[in-house]
């Protein structure tokens, strides 16, 4: 008999500076959001022009979290404030997955996908399989 994975649903945040961040800047930005699993993007090493400034392999220009859906309240919050400071689009929404029984996760594609102001973060449903850009 094989063992199964688990499959349901997590909060999926893609946060997209105004302009890429130290890795101290994003990592104090996205303190609004607490209690998700956090990967900063950077730029490949390979795709670096040297002289560009502000891009170097330390530049952040977002950042992808991850979790259960806690508090809707204090992600609305959260996402507020990243919007009002250094975040330029935010893309969020509970997503499914299938996450093998070896740790692996499979995303599920989003079902439908909503754009809003982004002013509008206390309209947020949270609506499985729905994305929403705040822009």
């Amino acid at each position: 008999m094989s063992e199964k994975g688990v499959r349901g649903f997590e909060l999926d945040v893609h946060v997209t500076f105004s302009r890429p961040l130290t890795v101290a800047e994003a990592t104090a930005a996205l303190l609004a959001l607490e209690g998700f699993t956090v990967e900063l993007y950077r730029p490949h090493p390979a795709a670096l022009v040297r002289g560009t400034e502000g891009e170097g392999p330390d530049a952040v220009p977002g950042a992808r979290l991850t979790g259960p859906l806690r508090d809707p309240e204090a992600v609305r919050a959260g996402l507020a404030a990243l919007l009002q400071g250094p975040a330029r689009t935010v893309e969020v929404g509970q997503r499914g997955f299938l996450r093998s029984t070896d740790g692996r996760t499979e995303w599920m594609p989003w079902r439908r996908n909503v754009v809003k102001s982004r002013q509008d973060t206390t309209a947020l449903t949270f609506e499985e399989g729905v994305r929403t850009v705040l822009e």
